[in-house]
C-alpha cells in the first residue's frame, strides 16, 4: 500500500499506535495517581499536627478512670494532659501529663514518682516520630501505602482504610495495639489503645483542630540505671489514684 506514491511501513504504523495508546493511558492514569497521592498526603497531614480535647478512659485490671483530656501534637512534639475539672474552668489542673519529643517524660502532682520514670526503653520513640514529617513519609513509603494500604517500619505494623484514613497500629515488640474510629462525617472520633498487662486507654474526641499548636515541654527526666518500673506497683498506684480522683 502506498500514500502519494510512497510505500507505507506497517511497523511504523504499529509503533505509532503504541505510542498513541501510551499517551492516552498516561493522560488517564496520571490524574488518578495524583489524586491518590493527594488523598494520602491529606490524611497523613492530620496526624502531623493537631490540637484536641475530649474524654479519656483508662482501665487496668478491673480499675477505671474517666476524665477530660487535652492532647496536642506539633510534628515531633506530643503532649497529653489528663484534666481534673472543666477544661476551660478555673479549677482545671493536670492530674497527669505525658510528653514526648526526643525524650519521654511524665508529670503528676498526685504521683510524683512518675516524674523519675525513664520509659525510653518501654515506648518506641522511633515509632512515635513516624508521623512527624508528611513529605518525608510520602517520599519513603507513599507508593507502598497506596499499593497495599499497609506499612511496616521497624516491625511496627500500620494499616489504612481504602480512603487512606489511619485504621490500626500494632507493635509486636510491646504487643501494644491502637484502633482508630471515625464518625459519620469521617472525622476522628476515638482512639483505643491496648497494651500488654490489661492496660487500656480510650480517647473520645469532642474537638480537634488541625493546626500547629504551641506545646510546653515537660522537664527531661534524670537517667537511671534501674528498671523503669522497679518498685512501682501499677495496680496499687492506679487504685489509689482512681479512688482519690473518681
Amino acid at each position: 500500500m502506498t500514500v502519494n506514491g510512497n510505500p507505507i511501513n506497517p511497523l511504523r504504523g504499529f509503533f505509532l499506535c503504541l505510542i498513541l495508546l501510551f499517551l492516552v493511558l498516561s493522560a488517564c492514569a496520571a490524574p488518578k495517581a495524583d489524586q491518590e497521592q493527594n488523598k494520602l498526603r491529606n490524611e497523613l497531614k492530620k496526624w502531623e499536627s493537631f490540637d484536641s480535647q475530649g474524654i479519656i478512659e483508662i482501665s487496668y485490671m478491673g480499675l477505671s478512670l474517666r476524665k477530660m483530656f487535652v492532647a496536642s501534637k506539633n510534628h515531633a512534639q506530643f503532649r497529653l494532659d489528663v484534666i481534673d475539672g472543666g477544661i476551660m474552668g478555673a479549677a482545671a489542673q493536670p492530674l497527669i501529663s505525658f510528653y514526648t519529643n526526643d525524650y519521654i517524660a511524665f508529670a503528676s502532682p498526685f504521683m510524683p514518682m512518675l516524674e523519675q520514670l525513664n520509659s525510653n526503653d518501654l515506648i518506641p520513640t522511633q515509632s512515635l516520630s513516624l508521623f512527624t514529617d508528611t513529605d518525608s513519609l510520602m517520599v519513603l513509603y507513599g507508593e507502598e501505602i497506596i499499593r497495599t494500604k499497609k506499612l511496616e517500619v521497624d516491625s511496627l505494623q500500620i494499616s489504612f482504610l481504602p480512603d487512606y484514613r489511619l485504621d490500626k497500629v500494632f507493635d509486636p515488640q510491646s504487643l501494644a495495639k491502637m484502633k482508630v474510629s471515625y464518625g459519620n462525617n469521617k472525622q476522628l472520633s476515638e482512639l483505643e489503645m491496648n497494651a500488654a498487662g490489661n492496660m487500656a486507654i480510650k480517647l473520645i474526641f469532642d474537638k480537634i483542630k488541625y493546626i500547629e499548636p504551641h506545646i510546653t515541654p515537660l522537664p527531661k527526666p534524670q537517667t537511671t540505671n534501674n528498671s523503669p518500673f522497679e518498685g512501682l506497683n501499677l495496680k496499687q498506684l492506679l487504685k489509689d489514684f482512681t479512688g482519690s480522683k473518681r
